[in-house]
């Protein structure tokens, strides 16, 4: 009875039928190898006919055909690098298209219907291709997906040229942020490419809602923050409801901060760090670079996806159930979020500082971040295929090379004429250069 092989791989395999094709009898080459004869001579078998070596999939094959497959997948990480990943449906509605163009009839009858996948195909679909996996995607708003390489450096230089001149400390630099209580876009699962850094989705509309503002340094100290109410005219009782000291509230119709609130909270803010040394450096989202002579305030804009040092309190929230809330309770809330997540908790804005490189500044820091949002987080190569066009490429194509009209007859002047009557009259070539005939 002969010796049981153990366990091979496909690494075997490759140098077992290598060494067949260089000229080795099999059965001196399964002496030495893991590789089963019964086995070896099917594989040399199939490789003498231009087949793969690789190991088949057992069961049927797929409804799908596996080229097709690696498109869709293609197509799902080319998704991703446009901030528009798809979701479960999104996937099997494409593959159902697909395989109505691969296999099935131009024009669905009775007798033959389109026919549409299934959770199971889906599910066998991404054990296939398991660099895919499920993913919640973060909401990023369109003004966040404009930073590039030029933003942050002229971020970087212009925090360093501050900090050397106006020897600024942890204690002198503040993010200051806004957020909104209730948001309405909440995250969505999507299938992503297996190890991105970060999946993100553009945001579709926006919220309206109550708006916090807030700043903390880069040592953890935390300024009280504003809150915007929709309205003009509040209870007492909402304003009690701020059980922060030396916090604040206003309102506004729609609940959103504008040009004229925020120069009200400049005012609030410099007596907030009254106590400070000045000037103080105020990083903030969107707002170009000025300086607040009469509370010793620097302006720096801050690009939109560096904005990390300020945790937004409204993420705490988003999971409240009651589409009805009171403005007394929901102003409880914010102060009580706010007080959870920044000032029990200083820690979270030095980390924030640090990992965005505004303090201790770093360019490497800052272009880690940056990195982290680019190509929708998917690492590699996946997704760039030539063949993926966007939508604009393909309506120029139609319009440039398929929709077009006819020749539209000339209608300016008169063509010169070609011929030249010479019905009783002598031509000569000189009088015809002359244009006497024309």
């Amino acid at each position: 009875m002969g010796e049981e092989k153990g366990r091979y791989n496909q690494e075997d395999v490759d140098l077992a039928v290598a060494r067949v094709a260089a000229g080795e009898k099999k059965a001196a080459v399964v002496r030495t190898s893991p590789v089963p004869l019964r086995t070896l001579f099917r594989l040399v078998k199939r490789a003498a006919d231009g087949g793969s070596t690789l190991p088949s999939r057992p069961g049927p094959k797929p409804v799908i055909p596996l080229e097709l497959e690696r498109d869709l997948a293609e197509w799902i990480a080319a998704m991703q690098r446009c901030g528009i990943p798809v979701g479960r449906q999104d996937i099997i509605a494409k593959a159902s298209d697909m395989l109505a163009v691969a296999t099935g009839p131009a024009m669905p009858t009775r007798a033959t219907p389109t026919r549409i996948l299934t959770g199971v195909w889906y599910r066998r679909f991404l054990q296939r291709h398991p660099f895919l996996s499920n993913r919640i995607a973060q909401c990023i708003a369109r003004v966040r997906n404009a930073v590039d390489e030029d933003g942050v450096a002229t971020l970087f230089y212009t925090l360093a040229k501050m900090f050397i001149e106006l020897k600024i400390d942890a204690t002198r630099i503040f993010n200051m942020d806004e957020t909104s209580f209730m948001p309405k876009t909440a995250r969505r699962k999507v299938v992503a490419v297996r190890g991105s850094a970060n999946v993100w989705r553009k945001e579709t509309k926006p919220s309206f809602h109550m708006t916090v503002v807030g700043a903390v340094s880069a040592n953890g100290a935390t300024v009280p923050p504003l809150v915007v109410v929709p309205g003009v005219r509040l209870f007492k009782e909402d304003i009690t409801a701020l059980h922060i000291h030396g916090a604040a509230i206003t309102g506004d119709p729609k609940g959103f901060s504008n040009a004229k609130i925020f120069l009200q909270w400049l005012a609030f803010f410099g007596d907030s760090i009254a106590h400070l040394p000045k000037p103080v450096v105020l990083i903030v989202d969107n707002k170009a670079a000025e300086i607040c002579v009469e509370y010793g305030i620097m302006l720096v804009a801050l690009p939109a996806k560096c904005d990390a040092p300020l945790p937004a309190p409204g993420q705490r929230l988003c999971s409240i159930s009651d589409p009805v809330i009171r403005k007394t309770t929901a102003v409880g809330m914010v102060c009580t979020a706010y007080r959870r997540a920044l000032m029990d908790k200083p820690s979270s804005a030095v980390n924030g500082f640090r990992e965005c490189g505004i303090w201790p500044l770093s360019m490497v820091q800052l272009k880690a971040r940056l990195a982290l949002y680019k190509g929708g987080g998917v690492k590699g190569k996946i997704g760039t295929a030539d063949w993926l066009k966007h939508r604009e490429a393909v309506i120029d194509e139609v319009r440039t090379g398929i929709l077009l009209l006819p020749h539209v007859p000339s209608t300016g002047k008169k063509r010169k004429r070609s011929t030249v009557d010479v019905a009783g009259r002598l031509v000569t070539k000189e009088r015809l250069l002359a244009g006497a005939y024309d």
